[in-house]
C-alpha cells in the first residue's frame, strides 16, 4: 500500500493554538460560528453571491 502525501495547507494567520482560535464572529450577523464547519460557515453567507471558479491546477508533484 502506498503512503498517502500530507498537505497540511498554508494559514495566513498563523496556527490555531487553542480551541477558542477556530470560532468568530459573522461580519452581518454577529453570531458565534465555527470557522471550521463549512456549512455553519455558509449559513452566514446572508444571500451575497457566491462566485466558484476554477482555480489552477494543482503541480503534478502533488497529484501522484
Amino acid at each position: 500500500m502506498t503512503e498517502m502525501p500530507h498537505h497540511p495547507g498554508f494559514d495566513p494567520d498563523g496556527t490555531a493554538e487553542t480551541e477558542a482560535d477556530y470560532f468568530g464572529n459573522c461580519t452581518i450577523c454577529g453570531a458565534f460560528i465555527d470557522t471550521r464547519d463549512l456549512a455553519e460557515v455558509l449559513a452566514h453567507v446572508h444571500d451575497a453571491e457566491i462566485e466558484i471558479g476554477e482555480g489552477l491546477e494543482p503541480p503534478r508533484s502533488m497529484l501522484t
